[in-house]
């Protein structure tokens, strides 16, 4: 009772009372540790970074099902000072021969998922490195994380990733360095906006590019022709027909606008236009490395180890259906495909790492249910496969050549069905006769009784998807009905 008095007088003054120091959170002491070797330990951890602190935890994150590193960890100081100047010292040292990358925690998932200040840096020369990258940015603003990628073999693919401190910052290292040859760099650099995976993966993303390649030109085509056919679209820095040693031309060049939006506009008027006497092809100069990634992408996955599965229910993400599918063996990739708008399509793709997982994943989960529903497995097909299915598997019909048509005849004595192979690739599946076809005569006597008015041999062709339907409406101009 005594204390209300006091409240009131507190409240009167219009003064909020200051909350207790014991009350105030403390600054985030946790470290995330990236970009690790897959050897590297909770052990290997402290050691490297015991000399900066008291540290209250170490934790390595590991795959639920297999318990192989994912190659990122939390260090948990008791102190800040020591955490940021572990920070500070460790990032992008090398532990076990793999350079960390090192960054504060961030707790709130929509900070990390909205990509505030993410960059993205292409055209970086061989020996540019992590910590070049991020004293390159840092002039502009505080440089939270910073990555160049790498192949298998530690070699630079020419391009990384730089996240600011804030949008503004990352703004204005955009206007600084797009474009522009910074110093210690021989070629110029391309920065822009960092989209998500969701976003570019629908092709709302184009890199930007100032660099075309021009092939099939004619011989006689040189580089002032060449100049001079694209200088409409633009200020071209240079223009280039490669030749052999001889001095002839190879058949193919490069021309370098100064500004993105103005080679974009020569890629899409001058590719399929003719020059000279050939037809040209105008596409975007991609480096070596950048095609072989592309090459990857689309043709590194081994063959037979990729699962489709359809009839997924539209709850179902990409996680998910990777944590479903995980007791089967190591996972590559797990996608649900989409459509423009983020809808599921009801369909995705699993690729396993061997062909001994993908069957496994095929045999445990096929015909199961999965979110309420039951999911169809099978190893997913190539389209020259599902071609060849179509369009070339030999299948021998009865009294006729092999074609891609179903083994089948019916009883003179109910209808007449010329047996005419149909076109090739095109498989008849009936499971009964039409009512007007297996109608029986008024004149039928009682032998009719015991009598089979057709017979259909079995015919054990695999379910081939998109397969060209009906067969018998395509094909009926082939079929001879007589009616009894």
């Amino acid at each position: 009772m005594g204390a209300a008095p006091a409240a009131e007088e507190e409240e009167g003054t219009g003064a909020a009372p200051a909350p207790a120091p014991a009350t105030l959170a403390p600054p985030c002491a946790t470290l995330y540790v990236g970009d690790l070797d897959e050897r590297v330990t909770e052990k290997e951890l402290a050691s490297a970074f015991a000399g900066f602190g008291p540290i209250s935890s170490i934790r390595v994150c590991r795959d639920r099902c297999s318990g192989d590193s994912l190659r990122y960890a939390y260090v948990n100081f008791l102190s800040f000072a020591h955490a940021d100047k572990a920070r500070k010292s460790m990032n992008h040292v090398a532990l076990m021969g793999q350079p960390m990358r090192i960054m504060w925690s961030k707790r709130d998932p929509i900070s990390r998922r909205t990509g505030v200040g993410n960059l993205f840096v292409r055209n970086l020369g061989a020996g540019v490195n992590g910590a070049e990258l991020e004293r390159l940015f840092s002039v502009y603003g505080v440089v939270e994380s910073c990555k160049v990628a790498v192949d298998e073999m530690g070699r630079s693919k020419g391009f990384g990733f730089v996240q600011m401190g804030s949008e503004e910052a990352a703004l204005s290292a955009i206007a600084a360095l797009n474009g522009k040859t910074s110093t210690g760099l021989s070629e110029k650099l391309y920065v822009s906006k960092f989209l998500q995976r969701n976003k570019w993966q629908t092709g709302t993303q184009e890199p930007e590019y100032t660099n075309l390649y021009v092939k099939n030109l004619d011989r006689d085509i040189t580089a002032d022709i060449l100049r001079e056919k694209f200088s409409v679209f633009g200020k071209i820095n240079s223009a280039v027909v490669m030749k052999d040693k001889d001095g002839k031309s190879k058949g193919f060049g490069f021309v370098d606008f100064e500004s993105g939006e103005q080679a974009k506009k020569a890629l899409e008027a001058m590719n399929g236009s003719t020059l000279g006497l050939k037809i040209i092809y105008v596409g975007r100069a991609q480096k070596k490395s950048e095609r072989k990634e592309l090459l990857k992408l689309q043709f590194g996955k081994p063959y037979g180890s990729n699962v489709y599965v359809k009839f997924l229910d539209k709850s179902v993400d990409d996680k998910a259906l990777r944590e479903h599918f995980a007791v089967c063996g190591k996972i590559l990739s797990a996608k649900v495909m989409r459509y423009e708008n983020g809808e599921s399509k009801g369909f995705g793709f699993i690729c396993f790492s061997s062909l001994a997982d993908a069957n496994a994943a095929v045999a445990k989960f096929n015909g199961t249910i999965f979110h309420n529903k039951h999911i169809y497995v099978a190893i997913a097909q190539r389209k020259e496969d599902r071609q060849q299915l179509n369009f070339a598997k030999p299948i021998p019909g009865k009294g006729a050549a092999s074609f891609g048509f179903s083994q089948m005849h019916y009883s003179p004595y109910c209808t007449q069905i010329n047996n005419i192979p149909v076109k090739p690739g095109v498989q008849i599946r009936y499971s009964s006769l039409l009512p007007y076809q297996s109608k029986v005569p008024t004149n039928a006597d009682a032998t009719w009784a015991n009598y089979v008015p057709f017979s259909v041999q079995a015919n054990h062709v695999p379910y081939v998807p998109h397969l060209v339907k009906p067969g018998y409406m395509q094909n009926l101009q082939h079929m001879q009905v007589a009616m009894a």
